[in-house]
Parts: structure tokens; sequence; C-alpha cells
């Protein structure tokens, strides 16, 4: 009997122990203010306004045709039925092309961003993992999202991982 008594106790001693260490170590991160934070990140940035400032440029042109065939079609009363119905209709294809301009554009400034962030992304993520694992931390946490509502308590790595970027 006592030896049954001593098994169950090594058993739940043992079994307590292994569930207590695979929970591991926990930590978070805000990768929003680590990008942030990397000079290569703001020169990205940079890159990204000065390229979308081209397209706002040509779209800026457009709206001034636009609005100057608006002008021309609510301000000419001397103008002919036909011909203010050919400027309506230039109007509006003016119009389309602005949209499916704005449309491509939007398109062309993402796979831009994508471009330009990517690389920091995944080598900000590599760095994640080697911080992590040199600290012995089994599950690292993005804070930035906003998302998770309760987590237990972990350590913030954030300043580990600016240190093995040499960030300030």
């Amino acid at each position: 009997m006592k030896l049954i008594k001593l098994l169950l106790i090594v058993l739940i001693v043992t079994v307590a122990t292994t569930v207590y260490s695979q929970q591991g170590k926990i930590a978070y991160i805000n990768s929003q203010q680590l990008l942030e934070s990397m000079p290569a990140a703001k020169e990205a940035n940079e890159q990204l306004i000065a390229y979308a400032s081209q397209f706002d440029t040509i779209y800026q042109g457009y709206s001034q045709e636009y609005q100057r065939l608006v002008n021309q079609i609510q301000g000419d009363a001397t103008m002919s039925e036909v011909a203010r119905e050919i400027k309506i209709q230039d109007a509006l294809m003016l119009e389309q092309r602005m949209q499916l301009f704005e449309q491509e554009s939007q398109q062309k400034l993402d796979k831009k961003k994508s471009e330009l962030f990517q690389p920091l992304i995944t080598s900000t993520t590599e760095t994640i993992k080697t911080v992590a694992k040199e600290n012995g931390y089994t599950y690292v946490i993005d804070n930035s999202l906003s998302i998770l509502i309760m987590a237990p308590e972990g350590d913030d790595i954030l300043p580990l991982v600016k240190k093995k970027l040499n960030i300030q």
C-alpha cells in the first residue's frame, strides 16, 4: 500500500514538472515600434512617399483638366447642345480614367511598399527569433496589433532586438 502511494506521488510530481517545464518563457515585442526605429525603414518610407508623390502629381493634372471641363460646361451659355453633350461625355470619360488611374496607382503603391518593407520585415523576424532563442523564450507575442486580449506576463524583448540590430 505504501509502495502504491509512493508511486502515485512520484507520478504526480513528474507530471506537474513536465507540464510546468512545457509552458516555456513568454516574451512580447512591438514590431511596429521596432520598424519605426530602424533607419532602413525610415529610408524605405521616404522612398515610398517620393514614389507616391509622382502619382499625386499626375492625378492633380487629371483633376485640373476635369475641373476645366466642368467649368466650360457650366460657364459657357453660348455653347451649342451638341458641343455641351460632347464636353459632358469627355468629362465622364476623364472621370472614369481618373478612377482607373487611382486604382492602378494604389496597386502599384502596395507593390512598392511590399518590395521596400518585406526584406526589413523578414530580417527583423529572423532577428527576433534569434534573440528569443538566445534568451530562452519559447513564445514571442507581437503586441503592436492590439489583437491579443489576454496573455500571461512576459518580458519585452524590444531592447534586446534593437541592441542586436544596432539601433539606438
